[in-house]
């Protein structure tokens, strides 16, 4: 009769605890506030009876702010599922499961693409403020320098942000990481 020897479980990296909880927690709090936005939005907020404007006032609004309020119930809705499917990987990052390394990765991604695609939303909102001809020629060279702080700031920020990130992406991808939910 030959005894056959299971195979040691793999240690747990202080890294996945660390990434769980830093995922757990902050997206518990946004289960909260996101779910008593939508209460508010869908029951309190009277939709139906907005109107958004039209005419030469809609062609100053980017494309993007009108979309976001057209389909401000689903942006809603879907930052609410957002902040579920977080806080549930979060917890199953915790246990080891490879459905949730799956899903954080997934969720990087997202948030990788968010970054630079709100790059694109902040530049078009600030090139759509429009600088009346007769302002003061100091208001617009200080508007103009505030725009483009901004505009530095965030183009640092959002790289800082994606390349953190990517790195948490390769590390989850890492053998070694693998190993811990039975990937490798």
């Amino acid at each position: 009769m030959s005894s056959a020897t299971l195979p040691a479980p793999a240690q747990r990296s202080t890294f996945v605890t660390i990434l769980a909880w830093l995922m757990i927690v902050p997206s518990a709090l946004g289960v909260l506030i996101s779910t008593l936005q939508s209460v508010l939005v869908f029951t309190v907020m009277p939709m139906d009876q907005m109107t958004l404007p039209s005419g030469p006032e809609a062609e100053q609004i980017p494309a993007v702010a009108l979309f976001m309020m057209e389909h401000m119930r689903a942006m809603f809705a879907a930052f609410w599922l957002l902040t579920v499917l977080a806080l549930a990987s979060g917890i199953g990052l915790l246990k080891r499961k490879e459905w949730a390394r799956l899903a954080v990765i997934a969720l990087l991604v997202l948030n990788i693409v968010m970054n630079l695609g709100g790059l694109y939303v902040q530049q078009s909102f600030l090139s759509s403020i429009p600088v009346a001809a007769d302002t003061p020629p100091e208001f617009r060279e200080q508007f103009e320098s505030m725009a483009s702080t901004m505009w530095t700031v965030s183009i640092a920020m959002a790289l800082g942000f994606s390349a953190v990130s990517a790195w948490l992406i390769w590390r989850l991808n890492s053998e070694s990481i693998k190993a811990e939910f039975g990937a490798a």
